[in-house]
């Protein structure tokens, strides 16, 4: 039995190769995922090999067109941890493993993003397992769910400041994220909240500092992407808007039945907003700032750490959040 199944593109591939112990190689940036001694990028070891994962296969977390994530034990600390699998036999998920990895690394020591353990390939199955650190109260999706509603002004500040604050990181690194949505937004027992989920990410090191193509979850992607348009990182904060909206008033803000519903509601109705009676000023404001149609007055991520809202969200808010969510049903 081969060590990995792999289409006939890989195995002629000048891009992709696999070495006899299963090692899986991207030959253009040196990285490899082993089933021994983890990942290597840009000469960095991530070392993790089967042997230091405890998987509770019982637990499954989410299950996805990436992969599936289960819950586990990193044994070597005892700490809780996620653990996504990934089938990576054709071209366009082995490009998403990589953007994953790759995003991974440039988030390490941000407390906004989700942080990894490292990665092995199965030397049986040729699956990819990545492990990141488990965050205990699942995606802003589910807990939308558990509210069964609005998450409450101040709460949401304190989620939204942590998630531009995610976003500057990536920014000051030259990454899109390019999925912001509820889903990818992962927040814990102690309120801490963070973005999840590199697999489009687009890094604009080398590039003109914009992008072009069309990928991502239409229900949050900016006017200008929809359109067609270059974008840049003014695109994810339409998203992070867009979030925001969407848990400020319990419901997503549109109802389209088709690309071309949300197409029109994107470029042609007016701009969302929040209601100022019902909501306070600064977080009126943020959202306002984060879905100006025209993204040339939109302001980017670094540019969003001086609102007033980002500003006054500190480690008492997060305590405030935390005790928050331990009301709620789990």
């Amino acid at each position: 039995m081969p060590l990995l199944e792999i289409d006939e593109e890989l195995s002629v591939s000048l891009t992709w190769s696999v070495d006899e112990d299963g090692t899986l190689r991207h030959n253009p940036s040196g990285m490899r995922v082993s089933p021994d001694k983890g990942v290597v990028l840009d000469g960095q070891e991530y070392r993790l090999s089967p042997q230091d994962i405890d998987l509770d296969r019982s637990c499954t977390l989410g299950t996805g067109a990436g992969g599936v994530v289960q819950a586990g034990v990193h044994k070597p600390t005892g700490m809780r941890v996620a653990i996504k699998t990934v089938k990576v036999d054709h071209k366009e998920k082995r490009e998403q493993m990589l953007k994953e990895i790759k995003g991974l690394v440039l988030a390490a020591g941000c407390p906004y993003l989700v942080q990894w353990y490292a990665g092995f390939v199965g030397k049986d199955t040729g699956l990819v397992h990545v492990v990141v650190e488990l965050m205990d109260r699942g995606s802003l999706a589910d807990l939308r769910r558990r509210c069964a509603g609005p998450v409450p002004p101040e709460q949401l500040a304190c989620v939204a400041a942590q998630v531009v604050r995610g976003l500057a990181h990536l920014q000051s690194r030259r990454l899109l994220h390019r999925d912001v949505k509820p889903e990818n937004v992962l927040h814990n027992s102690l309120g801490q909240v963070k973005l999840t989920d590199f697999g489009i990410s687009k890094d604009l090191t080398s590039t003109a500092g914009v992008a072009a193509s069309f990928v991502g979850t239409a229900n949050y992607m900016s006017p200008e992407r929809a359109l067609g348009k270059d974008y840049s990182f003014r695109s994810d904060v339409w998203s992070a808007g867009m979030v925001v909206l969407e848990m400020a008033n319990g419901k997503y803000p549109y109802e389209a039945k088709n690309f071309l519903d949300l197409y029109e509601c994107l470029c042609a109705q007016p701009e969302p907003r929040l209601d100022p009676g019902k909501f306070p000023q600064a977080l009126c404001d943020f959202v306002a700032q984060c879905l100006r149609r025209d993204d040339t007055k939109r302001p980017d991520a670094m540019a969003l750490l001086k609102h007033e809202l980002v500003e006054s969200q500190g480690p008492d808010q997060v305590k405030l959040l935390a005790e928050w969510l331990a009301t709620l049903p789990k």
